[in-house]
Order: structure tokens, then C-alpha cells, then sequence
């Protein structure tokens, strides 16, 4: 192998540094399905499942990836602001509500009203009680506490999602840097690339560019397209009238096999029809709303401006996160982390004190954790 030149290594720093590894958790995601998937009561009457069951399954993954970083990203209480600021009914289906002191005394009842219409439409099965809210916050509260003792850098503001988080993070990576995503969010499988790639937890998969296709249905590259045209039920935002994937997907084969644009989708439901009525049939209705930009939702014929700047995570037009953000990520982002403070003594008390009885016996607690103490050692190496 032929030493670099050390003028191709000047201009081109990368080629002389290792690739790594860096996973980046959607920590609430992640603590969403703990909370409700593992249910776990301490002698001292605590529920704690979603903290032991986020510890476990963030241990599995570390044992899955040699990684040199590891980041938590959580959504702030207020996030998703910035996106009901363009689309008024933006996660309404959840337990999600949005203040603007900007409005006038008359829209913040007409927006009441509508609340309360979708929550007749959508009922209450996806929203927590005041006491489920109180109980998740406390265990991300302990979740969070932990992960300081483990050295996994976290990021939290208040308006902003952990989704833009990561999307902030991965466009701002460095070039020698490998990214596995961990969440169940499939919204971020559009941040997949060469070297990025999510672990679905619900499919106990690795996406990447290559099996997007066999496993997702499409083609990686049209995440936000059929988002766009499709909307998207979990986070209420509407799409085309009569357009759902499947109805997509069987007219517009090469979303499955190139990147396509909305034109191009828009041209071709036109040209569907044309032939339609040309052979003296009747026009589909689900191509004439293409055409036409028909929607349930609130956005009217501006709903494939709306809705990509509401699912466009690298969208420039729309940027979701803040000026502290950005300053605070790019700050942590490969910076040095101070073990002053630090130690697994520290974290074997908060989880006794909070009732983590699965782990108080101190041999237990030691092979848990051992995948966290590699971790660790790279970070103190790092200082």
C-alpha cells in the first residue's frame, strides 16, 4: 500500500483519520416504548419498568457495535412547536398541546374547538393521564441521571424535537464517521445514507440503503415524498385525499427503484388520467386530487409546501432547531467529557434510591453494565 502524499493529507484530513462509530438514541422514543411495553413495580412501590427496560435494551445495542460515541436525544416538553406554527394540527392525535400568545382571543377558541373535535375523531387511547405524565417524566428524570454516570452525552431543548437533533447531528458529522440510528421512528430512515444507517427496534432490524427497498417497500431516497403525498396518521398530518401507500406504490413503480420528485408524481397522475379518457374511461379520482392538491387537512392546495417542511428533517427552508441548540451540539459534538463527578458508585446509588431492584445485587449490577464500561474507558481515554 502506498504511503499518502502528505499535500493530499493536508487538504484532505480525513484520509488519514479511522472511521468510528457513533450511535445516536431517540432517547424519548425509545423510553416511550419501555414506558409501555415493560411494567415493573420496587418494593418501595415505584413504577420503574421503562427505566430498567430503556437500561436493557441500550445495553443489547452496545453489545451489537463497537462505538466510540454515544448520544441521547430527547424531545423538550415543548417540542414540535415550530411545526404547529405551520401546521395547527400537528400531533393533536397525541397528548401534545401547543401555546401561541400571539393569537387573538377569538382563534384560541376556534383552535379549541378544533382540539376538541379531534379528540372526538381520534379518541383518547394514544394520550396519558396527568399521573402517567408525572410517572414518565420522573423515570426520564432517572433515565437521564443515569446516563450522566455512563458518560452518554445527552441533548435537550425546550421547543425542539429529538428527530431534528439527529438530523442535526448526522448532516454535521464527521466524514470518516459511521452512524447507527436507534429508534422506532421510521421518519428517520430519510437520514440513511453511505455511512448511516437506523435500528428499527419494533422490526429488530438494521435499515440501510441497501435493504430499504425489501423491508420498507421504496426506495430510501422517497421517504419524504410518500410522507408528502401520503401524510403521515401517527403525527396527524393529512396527506392527499384517497392517496394511501399502497395506491402510491401500485401506480408509481419507480418510487420504488429511483428518487422522484413531486412533479414528476403530479405530471404522472395527470398523464394517467389523459389516457383514461382518451380510452373512454372514467378519470381515478386519486390522480385528479394529485393533480389538484385535495386534501382532509387544513393545508388546502399548499399541502406539498406544508407538508415538506414539516417532514423534510434536512428541509433549509424550515430549520426546527434553535440558535441554543445548534451553539450547544456543536460544543458537545467530540468535545472531551469531565469524569470529575462521574462514577458507576454514583450510578448503583440512584438506581437503589429510586427502587431498581433488578439491579441491586452488586454482581448483577456489574455484568449489566459492563458493555457501558467500554464505553466509559474510551471516554477517560479521551480526556
Amino acid at each position: 500500500m502506498q504511503p499518502i502524499p502528505k499535500k493530499i493529507k493536508d487538504k484532505n484530513p480525513e484520509l488519514i483519520e479511522k472511521d468510528f462509530n457513533t450511535l445516536l438514541v431517540d432517547g424519548s422514543n425509545l423510553l416511550e416504548l419501555s414506558f409501555h411495553g415493560y411494567k415493573s413495580t420496587s418494593s418501595n412501590g415505584n413504577e420503574v419498568g421503562g427505566i430498567f427496560q430503556f437500561l436493557l435494551q441500550l445495553k443489547i445495542l452496545l453489545k451489537k457495535g463497537n462505538f466510540r460515541y454515544v448520544y441521547v436525544f430527547w424531545d423538550g416538553d415543548n417540542s414540535g412547536q415550530k411545526r404547529y406554527d405551520i401546521y395547527p394540527l400537528y400531533k393533536l392525535n397525541r397528548d401534545k398541546t401547543f401555546d401561541d400568545d400571539n393569537l387573538s382571543e377569538y382563534m384560541k377558541k376556534v383552535n379549541e374547538k378544533v382540539r376538541i373535535m379531534q379528540e372526538k375523531a381520534y379518541g383518547t387511547s394514544k394520550k396519558k393521564t396527568n399521573g402517567e405524565k408525572e410517572l414518565f417524566h420522573w423515570q426520564r428524570d432517572v433515565v437521564m441521571a443515569c446516563m450522566e454516570e455512563l458518560f452518554v452525552r445527552q441533548c435537550i431543548f425546550d421547543e425542539v424535537e429529538a428527530d431534528d437533533l439527529i438530523s442535526y447531528y448526522v448532516t454535521h458529522k464527521k466524514p470518516n464517521e459511521r452512524i447507527v440510528i436507534m429508534s422506532n421512528d421510521r421518519d428517520l430512515t430519510q437520514l440513511i445514507g453511505e455511512k448511516v444507517i437506523i435500528y428499527i427496534q419494533s422490526m429488530g432490524k438494521f435499515i440501510n440503503t441497501k435493504n430499504h427497498l425489501s423491508e420498507i417497500g421504496y426506495d430510501y431516497r422517497n421517504v419524504v415524498l410518500k410522507k408528502v403525498i401520503c401524510g403521515d396518521t401517527s403525527d396527524n398530518i393529512k396527506g392527499i385525499k384517497g392517496v394511501g401507500e399502497k395506491i402510491l406504490l401500485n401506480n408509481f413503480d419507480e418510487i420504488k427503484h429511483r428518487k422522484v420528485t413531486i412533479d414528476e408524481v403530479v405530471e404522472k397522475a395527470a398523464k394517467i388520467n389523459e389516457d383514461r379518457i382518451a380510452n373512454k374511461k372514467k378519470p381515478f379520482k386519486w390522480a385528479e386530487n394529485i393533480v389538484g392538491r385535495i386534501t382532509d387537512g387544513v393545508q388546502g392546495e399548499h399541502i406539498y409546501d406544508i407538508n415538506e417542511r414539516i417532514i423534510d428533517l434536512c428541509n433549509p427552508k424550515c430549520p426546527m432547531m434553535t440558535k441554543e441548540s445548534k451553539e450547544a451540539l456543536d460544543d458537545m459534538m467530540y468535545a472531551p467529557i469531565d469524569p470529575e463527578g462521574r462514577s458507576m458508585e454514583n450510578l448503583y446509588r440512584i438506581l437503589c434510591d429510586n427502587g431498581i431492584d433488578e439491579l441491586r445485587d452488586e454482581t448483577k449490577f456489574s455484568n449489566f453494565f459492563v458493555e457501558y464500561k467500554y464505553l466509559i474507558d474510551k471516554e477517560k481515554k479521551n480526556v
